[in-house]
């Protein structure tokens, strides 16, 4: 499933997009993000809309006689109101069966693009199926942003020198123990329990060997995962799990 964002503009500060990015996730209506990168200056998600988000819904093929006029009419409710401190703009591309939406913060290099939820398989998150357990991940992983913003602002103030700089990728992997944690649950919250393992896979741009010591010191009960040569600091934050270079 291609899901591509358009060319990011450049500029402002790594640990800023990343607040306003997280805060941007809260604010566009906490859907069940599919992707999310961070690159730099540069960030980027796209986020699965809920099915009765849009109360009456239309299905392409469309025409400018017969256009998407439920995506048209939410993204021009929120047109003019303020997301993340910032203004936003929506394009609607109507090219297919389901209505996308594309959400840029205006000054920022922050964009989203939402997708129905048709458009979604269990396949493209590494899923064996799609369900309730989706409504959980948003807040999560905005949870998980914060103590990473945190704690690249506080390495930063402790080693000094130039602002740390950091890429981001949420991804999906499958849990081999799913199953086990299923059979233990109360039957009530099953659908609730992720059958996938949401990850936060974080890279260093650029990092002094101070603030990388700062960092790594947050990570309390880390464990190693990966290749002799790809070692890497898996840490727990709530239920999204956070890689680190080790």
């Amino acid at each position: 499933m291609a899901m591509e964002e358009a060319a990011m503009i450049p500029g402002g500060s790594n640990i800023g997009t990343l607040i306003t990015g997280k805060a941007f996730m809260a604010e566009i209506g906490v859907f069940f993000p599919v992707s999310m990168t961070l690159r730099g200056e540069e960030f980027a998600a796209v986020f699965m809309m809920r099915a009765g988000e849009l109360g009456h819904r239309t299905t392409g093929p469309y025409t400018p006689d017969r256009p998407p006029v439920d995506a048209m009419n939410w993204a021009q409710l929120r047109t003019g109101i303020g997301m993340a401190g910032h203004f936003p703009r929506f394009r609607i591309d109507a090219s297919g069966l389901w209505p996308r939406i594309h959400v840029e913060l205006l000054g920022t290099a922050v964009r989203g693009l939402i997708v129905m939820p048709e458009e979604v398989t269990a396949e493209s998150v590494n899923a064996p199926y799609l369900g309730a357990w989706q409504e959980q991940i948003s807040s999560r992983v905005r949870i998980a942003l914060d103590w990473i913003a945190e704690w690249l602002t506080a390495c930063h103030r402790q080693a000094g020198g130039t602002e740390p700089s950091v890429d981001l990728d949420l991804v999906y992997r499958p849990d081999n123990d799913y199953e086990t944690g299923l059979a233990q649950a109360d039957e009530l919250v099953r659908e609730l329990i992720p059958p996938v393992r949401p990850v936060l896979e974080l890279r260093w741009r650029s990092v002094s060997p101070a603030q990388r010591k700062a960092f790594v010191k947050n990570l309390k009960g880390a464990r190693r995962v990966g290749t002799r040569s790809d070692r890497r600091l898996s840490h727990r934050i709530g239920g999204i799990e956070l890689e680190v270079p080790g």
